[in-house]
Parts: C-alpha cells; structure tokens; sequence
C-alpha cells in the first residue's frame, strides 16, 4: 500500500486542493450534525424540565388552596386542590412518556400526589369537617387581627410585614423549619411592643402565638386521621423540587457537553485544515519558487539546468512548457541577433548610399551652379549684341538704302530680323532656365537670403501675372482674379513670390488651351492661401508629388514635350517652404489642375 506522504507527493494541485475543500466540507457538516443532534436532546430536555417547573408550580398551587379549604372548608377550594393535583399529576406523567429512562423521583412524585389526593379527600370527608374547624377559625381570626396592627403601630410596621411573609411561607411549605421561624419572628415582635410600652399589641401577638400553636400542633398530629396526609404533602414539595433540580442539572449538562463536543471539533478541523493548506502551499510553492529562480536566470541570460522530472503533477507539464518556450526563446534571440546584424549591414549601406547621393547632389549642385555662372555671362552677352543688332536693324542705314533699291538685299534683312527675333526668345528663356537652376541652388544650399517684409497680396499677383496677359489674350483664355479688400498684408520676399506666381501662371497658361485661369485668396489658420486654377489638361492623381521633382517634365506624359528643363515646380517648393509654408497641386486629366500655396501673414507673424 503506498504511504500518505508518497500519495501527497504525487497527487496533483487539484487533487490537493479538492482534498483541502472535502475536509472543510466535512468539517463543518460534522459541527452541524453534533449541533443538531444536541439541538434536539436540548429541546426534550428543556420540555421535561418545563414540565417538572409545572408540576412544582401545580403543587405550590394546590398546597396554598389546601390552607384556604382548611381555613374555610368551602366547596371552591376542594375543588381547586382536585384540579391543581391533576394538573400536577398529568405533567410529572408527560414526563414519565417523554423520558424513556425510568427516574426514581419521578415515579415517587407520582405515588406521593396519589397519596396527598388520598390523604386529603379523606381529611375533607371526617366528621370534623361540617363546620369550620376551630383551631383553623382562631388562628385565621387572630392572623386578621394582625392586619389592624401592622396600621395602628408603626414602630412594629416593618416587623410585622416580615412576620405575614413567613406565615405564607410556611401555609405554603408546611416545613418545621418555616413555623419555627414563624414562631420566633412572633416572640421577637411581642417582646418588642412590650419594650415600646404598647401592651395592646404586645397581647395581640401573645394571642396570635396560641392560635399559631394550636393550629400548628393540630397539623402534626400523628395520631390523628391527617397524619399520612401530612407526611405526603410535606415530602411533596421537596420531591418536585427535586425532579425539577434533576431536569435543569441535565439540561445544562447536555448544553455544556455540546459545547465542548462541537469546539473540539472545530478544533480539529482548524488543525486538519491548516495542516492541509500547508501541505497544499508547500506543494505549490516550493515549485514556483524553484520556476521563479529558473525564470530569473533565463532573463539574466545565465545558463539553466531545468529538470520537468524534478516535478510533479501540473508542474511537470508546466516545466517541460517552460522548456520548449525556453528553446523556442534562445532560438528566436539567435534570430533577432542575426537579423540585427543584417539590419545593421542594410543600415551601414544605406549611410554609404545616402551619403553617395548626397556627394553627388551636391556634386551634380555645383557643376549646375557652375555651369549656370560660366553661360550667364555670355548669354547675356549675346542677348545684349543681338539686341544691339535688332535696333541698328529697324533704326535704318547703310543696309536699309541698300534694301529700299535691292530686293535680295530686304529679303536678306528681314530673315535677319526674324532671326534675331528667334536669337532674343531662346537667350531669354535659357537665361531664365540659367536663373531657375542658380535659385534652386541657392535655396537647398541654405545660402539663400530673404528680403521679408510686410508685401501687399494684389500687388504680387498684378506682377507675376502681367507677362502672361499678352499670351492669355492671344489663346483667347479668360483671367479671374478673386482678392479680398481687407486681405492682410504678407510676410514674404516679394521678388521670390513673384516668381513662384510666375512658375504656376506660366505653367497655367502653357497647359491650358481653352477656358480661363483664375487666381483666388482666401485666408485659412493665420495664412493667406493662395490658388491658380486652370480649366487645362489636368495631371494624373499619382503625378501629384512626382512633378515637384527637379529635371521631371509632364510634356511626353500628356501631349508633346514642353520647352523647359523641369525645375519650375521644384524650385517654387523650395521657396515656399523656405518661406514657413506649403505647396499643394490637385486636378485630374482632363479637367484642369489646381496649385494651392499658403503663405504667413505679416500680422501672424
């Protein structure tokens, strides 16, 4: 047979735990069946013991009308001592029913109350007894007559009132003990009202005390018919007294014995289930004490030696979890451990490759910028003698007397003109190719300066939009210019606005064939927001962040490929941003494009 500790050590959590529940459980159903149990003994015994009460109370009863038929010998009173020593009779019976053991003291107050109603029907019925006895009559004369003193003397008020107690006393008990105190009471009181001079209270207890003495002495009378009555009535009280005495010393033995049956076992089970819930702690903690520990080196990377045969029951399964998760952990570390060298490499790559493009862009920045300075000066150059040339042309000369007589020689100045015509267009517009490219590098080197200051915003758009009237006029496009009177001033650089204006009407203008362009303001969170809109060809949805990169044109995307290099747009966003704002664009194919740029106000600023 294995052992308690073998079957504890190898009995799950849950059976440990149900094992802990069953003994509380049964615990508490044992209190509660030796409560039950001690309930229903408590009660029969407190009945019997109720009933030993009524049966003492029945008898005093019975005894006082006793004293009053010998007193008055009328009918009532018979009749009452019949009916108090049934009463009597009937509850020591109920006893006798209600208590299976055979008790000596019970049966004995049964034969005594058969033999008081014996004795006491046959005092009644004696010859004597027509009349009122004498002795009875004297004695219950000079008893009254002490009701009249206990008021006329009140140096004797108090005794006498002690003296009337102990008279019932002994009517009630019959006891010697009783009379003889009743006797000296009356001594003590007669001698007193001698000593205080009152000689007429001192002959009324004088009488009193022979009245008491013959009646008295006719009461205890053994030769006399009454004298087995007598006996059974003195031994009846005690009897009952002591049936009563009896019952109450059970109850409470039963009361005390309960106790002490029901606090040993709740007891013995505080003691069995604290020695259970310490098996069960001990059985679960000790585990987890030693998992915790396990788990405290794992996450200080320290080396483990878990053993699931180490354990038992749920703890087993919950060490070999801890196990795998354990592998499964180290495993996915060495994962993570790769995969941040490899990110680590991607990162390292990425700097070099950023900081590649950067030498380029920077590189590309320069040769840009230096290329620009190197064709400006000679562009302007050239722009300046063609111009010079134009005006010596349309000015007259030797050349127009020559013209005015020979033909070839006016068709020969005229494709001249028209050439230097074509020679101003294209030098103007490389030139402003030149200064787009030299202002985009300014801004992304941060060598730019702004000139800020407050700059009205209609008078910005009147500067930016005058070189395309001509041209909106001749496609025949409508301009709409929306500006609010009390439209605050900006914050801005007025020649660096001006020109984005001109990139977005430009652009407006370049792509738009038919319809109107329009110019709106409005003001929004402290910023003016300014938006060119154009009824055009539009742009595609996913172009929208495309076209705000440098050297990227939407020409062959929409129709032919439009005259400019590609940095309109991402230089307009440069100075704009540079400016504290922002640049939006919106449309779709078809039906126009809309640039939106939000630029401070003076008074936000």
């Amino acid at each position: 047979m294995p052992s308690l500790r073998g079957m504890l050590a190898t009995a799950s959590v849950k059976h440990k735990l149900l094992a802990l529940f069953g003994c509380t459980l049964a615990g508490f159903c044992l209190v509660f069946a030796v409560d039950s149990l001690g309930s229903r003994y408590l009660e029969r015994t407190q009945e019997l013991e109720r009933l030993s009460v009524t049966a003492a109370m029945e008898v005093l009863s019975m005894r006082r009308q006793e004293k009053n038929y010998f007193l008055r010998h009328d009918p009532a009173s018979l009749a009452a001592v019949r009916r108090h020593q049934q009463a009597a009779a009937t509850a020591v019976a109920a006893i006798g029913d209600l208590d299976p053991q055979r008790d000596e003291a019970r049966e004995t107050a049964l034969r005594l109350l058969r033999k008081y109603l014996d004795g006491f029907l046959a005092m009644a019925d004696t010859p004597e007894a027509p009349g009122v006895d004498a002795p009875a009559a004297l004695f219950l004369e000079r008893s009254q007559a002490l009701d009249k003193l206990e008021s006329a003397s009140p140096i004797l008020a108090r005794g006498l009132t002690q003296l009337r107690s102990q008279e019932k006393r002994w009517l009630a008990s019959g006891a010697p003990d009783s009379l003889t105190r009743l006797v000296s009471q009356a001594t003590q009181l007669a001698v007193l009202a001698r000593n205080q001079g009152e000689a007429d209270a001192a002959t009324t207890l004088a009488a009193y005390q022979e009245a008491l003495q013959a009646y008295a002495g006719r009461l205890e009378d053994a030769g006399s018919q009454s004298a087995a009555f007598v006996a059974a009535a003195r031994a009846l009280e005690p009897m009952t007294e002591e049936l009563r005495r009896h019952y109450e010393a059970r109850r409470k033995a039963i009361d005390r014995d309960t106790d002490r049956i029901t606090t040993a076992i709740q007891a013995g089970v505080i003691v069995l289930v604290a020695l259970a819930s310490w098996i069960v702690f001990r059985s679960v903690a000790t585990p987890l004490a030693v998992l915790g520990r396990h788990a405290r080196r794992v996450a200080r990377g320290e080396e483990t030696n878990l053993d699931p045969a180490a354990f038992t029951g749920e703890f087993r399964s919950l060490a070999e979890d801890i196990g795998r998760m354990e592998k499964h952990l180290v495993a996915t570390i060495l994962d993570l451990a790769r995969k941040e060298r490899e990110a680590a490499e991607e990162a390292r790559r990425a700097r070099e490759a950023r900081k590649r493009a950067e030498d380029l862009s920077r590189v590309k920045s320069n040769f840009l910028s230096l290329v620009s300075h190197e064709l400006k000066t000679p562009l302007t150059s050239m722009i300046g003698f063609a111009q010079v040339m134009k005006k010596r042309l349309e000015r007259g000369g030797p050349l127009a007397e020559a013209a005015a007589s020979r033909p070839d020689v006016a068709a020969e100045c005229a494709r001249f003109h028209d050439n230097l015509d074509i020679m101003l267009d294209e030098g103007r517009r490389l030139a402003g190719l030149i200064e787009n490219v030299l202002e985009l590098a300014s801004l992304e080197s941060g060598n730019a300066a702004l000139n800020l200051g407050p700059v009205s915003v209609a008078e910005v758009i009147d500067r930016a939009v005058e070189p395309f009237l001509l041209p909106m006029s001749e496609k025949g496009l409508r301009f709409v210019r929306d500006v609010p009177q009390a439209m605050p001033p900006l914050r801005c650089d007025r020649d660096r606005i001006v020109y984005v204006l001109r990139h977005l009407f430009s652009n407006a203008v370049k792509f738009t064939d038919a319809g109107q362009v329009s110019c709106l303001v409005r003001l929004e969170d402290g910023m003016a927001v300014i938006t060119v809109e154009d009824t055009g060809r539009g742009i595609p949805s996913e172009m929208r962040e495309a076209v705000f990169e440098k050297f990227l044109q939407l020409g062959d995307n929409l129709t032919d490929k439009m005259p400019g290099l590609g940095i309109g747009l991402a230089a307009s966003r440069a100075v704009i941003e540079y400016h504290g704002g922002r640049i939006r664009i919106a449309g779709e194919p078809g039906r126009g494009s809309r640039v939106t740029i939000a630029i401070p106000l003076a008074e936000a600023a």
